[in-house]
């Protein structure tokens, strides 16, 4: 069976000499990979560096389509808001949702 693949940047990434930044959508999908440990064994979680392209994404969707997160389900389809993410994983893999 195949994993939904999750791509979200490596943090903290230089952007700038001497600049190191965080993205507060990964780091937002990080908060709720950690507290929901178990969907690292159902999605196949993928850290890419910041640079562009990023080929492994490129590859998979396309040059136009390097914004990360994103979340690559099964049959194709993207889920590329960080709150719609976690909603993803929690309605199919259980575990915490984002609140109302």
């Amino acid at each position: 069976m195949t994993k939904p693949k999750l791509f979200i940047l490596k943090m903290p990434f230089e952007d700038g000499p001497g600049k190191f930044w965080i993205c507060s959508h990964c780091v937002l999908i990080e908060g709720a990979l950690a507290v929901n440990a178990h969907w690292c064994d159902q999605v196949d979680v993928r850290r890419i560096d910041f640079p562009k392209p990023r080929k492994e994404v490129v590859d998979l969707l396309g040059e136009a389509n390097q914004w990360l997160p994103v979340l690559v389900l099964e049959d194709g389809k993207l889920i590329k808001e960080p709150n719609e993410v976690i909603n993803y994983l929690a309605d199919r893999f259980g575990g915490a949702a984002v609140h109302p």
